[in-house]
């Protein structure tokens, strides 16, 4: 899911006219792009698990576009609408359960695709109980917590605040006035 954020400017404080929506679409686009970096730089890593650069990811997907007098800024990276609405995952095709890493060593992969054949990976899921685990066979280490379904609180401060996205586009416009 892609999230869109719609501009238009202030018809009872500036003339409707494309060249301000486009100043306004950049201030904009400016302020997501560099609010996402700053919220990936302020986010250590979990525990062991390195950062994942997710929200440098989102930054380099930001784009904008004007029609007429009204602009949009697009985030155009899986996940972040669900992390600023809030939500719930399920697991998808055909499986039960969600996979999170919980080891370094699997960091941004796949349970299935690392150990197809379950030569490395052992299933412990206690019977009654709502979440289990992948361990090496081996060592025991917990690599994977799995889940029924997560729920994602909505959190707003993916996204500037209004008020600093008003400052923005009108820091932007004030420059052709």
């Amino acid at each position: 899911m892609t999230l869109k954020i719609h501009i238009s400017p202030a018809v009872d404080v500036l003339p409707p006219d494309e060249e301000l929506a486009d100043m306004a679409r950049s201030g904009i686009e400016e302020l997501v792009k560099n609010h996402l970096l700053a919220r990936n730089d302020s986010r250590p890593s979990r525990g062991t698990m390195p950062n994942s650069s997710y929200y440098a990811h989102a930054a380099e997907t930001v784009s904008s576009s004007v029609n007429g007098n009204k602009a949009e800024v697009t985030i155009n990276q899986c996940g972040v609408a669900l992390h600023y609405y809030g939500g719930i995952v399920l697991p998808t095709n055909g499986r039960k359960a969600l996979a999170i890493p919980k080891h370094p060593a699997v960091h941004d992969q796949d349970p299935s695709e690392m150990d197809p054949s379950r030569q490395i990976l052992k299933l412990v899921w206690p019977k009654g109980k709502k979440a289990g685990t992948l361990r090496h066979k081996d060592s025991g280490e917990v690599y994977f917590l799995l889940v029924s379904k997560a729920k994602i609180p909505a959190d707003p401060s993916v996204l500037p605040t209004e008020s600093a996205m008003d400052e923005a586009a009108t820091k932007a416009m004030e420059s052709i006035l």
